[in-house]
């Protein structure tokens, strides 16, 4: 594999984002072992803004280091998405918890931008393929702004880390149409909950939505060997 080298304007950030789209898009297979002088020699830099990109993306859940052995790019098996969803599942209902102390007033203020994001999203998904949907990101872009609302940057960044999963499964091709579909409704069903003020509807439609979600991503997951 042939890599672009590089200039040094901010070479541990644009070091760290070039491998990172490399093993997001799967240019290196799970479980393949990274060489760090030969990553160092392909993209024209020393090997230590390979070593600190490395341990970025290792706290990222996209590789792993095995002392004395190396590092290795992590496949996301059955395992993993389990243990994803049960922690997406905590932050989205404490974002609930936070937006049940708002009034009415505050909620159709914080909720109105994610309205607008759904009804863009069902528009386009019957405008354009579902490939094209999905590589503009906008189930991911609703559920970070969701997890905004609470007003936890740490939490975000908890939540992002984790959602490199979700590039995987668009790349591996895990998402169809009627996913796509089923989870705008599914959204809606969560906005609607909280501008009526029902929240334990709010917390039932996250935890059905997140229970679908994780069926049919291991369903199709198997379709696919157990692991992406």
């Amino acid at each position: 594999m042939e890599l672009p080298r590089i200039d040094t304007a901010n070479l541990l950030d644009k070091t760290y984002t070039i491998l990172k789209e490399q093993i997001v898009h799967r240019k290196f297979k799970p479980n393949e072992k990274l060489s760090i002088p030969d990553l160092a020699d392909q993209l024209g830099v020393s090997r230590t803004p390979i070593r600190d990109a490395l341990n970025r993306l290792e706290m990222d859940g996209l590789v792993k280091t095995v002392a004395k052995v190396g590092t290795f790019v992590n496949a996301i098996e059955i395992e993993d998405l389990l243990d994803i969803i049960d922690t997406r599942l905590m932050l989205e209902l404490w974002v609930v918890e936070k937006l049940s102390a708002k009034s009415p007033a505050e909620l159709a203020e914080l909720l109105a931008p994610l309205k607008k994001m759904l009804a863009d999203a069902a528009r386009i998904v019957e405008e354009v393929p579902v490939e094209n949907y999905l590589k503009e990101n906008h189930n991911l872009q609703f559920h970070i702004a969701f997890l905004q609302l609470g007003g936890n940057k740490r939490n975000e960044e908890i939540y992002r880390s984790m959602m490199n999963y979700h590039h995987l499964a668009v790349e591996q091709s895990l998402f169809t149409k009627e996913m796509v579909t089923s989870a705008i409704v599914q959204h809606q069903s969560v906005v609607t909950a909280l501008l009526a003020g029902d929240f334990a509807a709010a917390r039932a439609s996250i935890r059905e939505h997140l229970d679908d979600s994780r069926e049919r991503l291991i369903h199709r997951l198997n379709e696919c060997g157990g692991q992406i």
